[in-house]
């Protein structure tokens, strides 16, 4: 009897490690962070009122929001679709390759270990319209020297520029293994049928990579939407709103000015975004394995 119990109870304690870490680290802390939107909430004060909505119709009669909404959404279609296609680019060369695949993967990827604020600071550097290498080289071919991070037109391209520099190695290592993982048989046949590159990349590289370019869209753009360290180290949001995106307002007004509620709704806001967009995503990619087996 105690043995038959122990074995009906077995897989909820081989679980229960797990479900207490969840709801420690995820289930709580939403649940607090849900509540504390609808208080007027502050670490310093003794008494955090209960606000209803008035957080939530601040934020959507904020023009700092829709800015930094507006500014979020650019910033995040520009890095995933430029790191998409360059990230695809390289990794069909380094699939072609027959001699030297690893040493040239290994230096493409360098840019991943790096540290965000690393990579930030770096940049920062590189693009002082003093001293900075970028504009050294602008000046070696006749150009005129550029505040990059300065300038209304030219700081948010380089928030993108330094983000498709760090991140499009991870979209094509991804993309890479999915390539690694194709049959060869259809690319025979296509061969035998006279099928030129193009049409053989078109017509079945595509189609059999849908599901991994899904899925690496979809973790670069969970990860583009919290972009928080490269803007503090080169912009810190400037100039005026150009690069506030809604990672940057959470801080400057809800963690800077101790505003904690008004933080927590923008955050439940970017959760809503972010959730309806994995949920996109995923149906699609539901959508075309119903297709193949079809």
């Amino acid at each position: 009897m105690k043995s038959l119990k122990l074995q009906r109870s077995g897989p909820y304690l081989v679980m229960a490690p797990g479900i207490i870490l969840l709801l420690l680290f995820a289930i709580y802390p939403f649940v607090f962070l849900l509540k504390i939107s609808f208080q007027e909430y502050s670490p310093i004060n003794a008494v955090n009122p209960f606000v209803g909505w008035d957080n939530y119709k601040e934020l959507f009669q904020s023009k700092i929001f829709w800015n930094a909404l507006w500014v979020t959404a650019v910033f995040v279609f520009c890095t995933v679709f430029l790191e998409f296609v360059i990230g695809f680019g390289l990794a069909v060369i380094l699939n072609r390759l027959t001699v030297g695949q690893r040493i040239y993967q290994s230096i493409i990827l360098l840019p991943i270990a790096m540290a965000p604020t690393v990579v930030g600071l770096m940049f920062r550097f590189m693009m002082n319209e003093q001293y900075g290498v970028l504009n050294y080289f602008a000046e070696m071919f006749g150009f005129s020297r550029t505040a990059w991070l300065s300038d209304l037109n030219y700081a948010l391209p380089a928030l993108v520029l330094t983000d498709v520099w760090q991140w499009t190695p991870f979209m094509m290592i991804i993309l890479l293994a999915g390539l690694k993982g194709l049959p060869d048989e259809p690319y025979e046949a296509a061969l035998i049928d006279g099928a030129s590159s193009w049409q053989s990349f078109r017509y079945i590289t595509i189609p059999q990579m849908s599901r991994i370019i899904y899925i690496a869209l979809l973790l670069r753009t969970i990860d583009a939407f919290r972009i928080y360290d490269t803007i503090y180290m080169m912009t810190k949001g400037g100039p005026l709103t150009k690069t506030s995106t809604l990672s940057w307002i959470v801080y400057d007004r809800g963690i800077k000015f101790l505003d904690f509620g008004y933080g927590a709704a923008i955050c439940v806001v970017m959760l809503i975004l972010v959730v309806s967009l994995i949920t996109f995503i995923l149906k699609k990619i539901d959508l075309f394995e119903v297709g193949n087996r079809t």
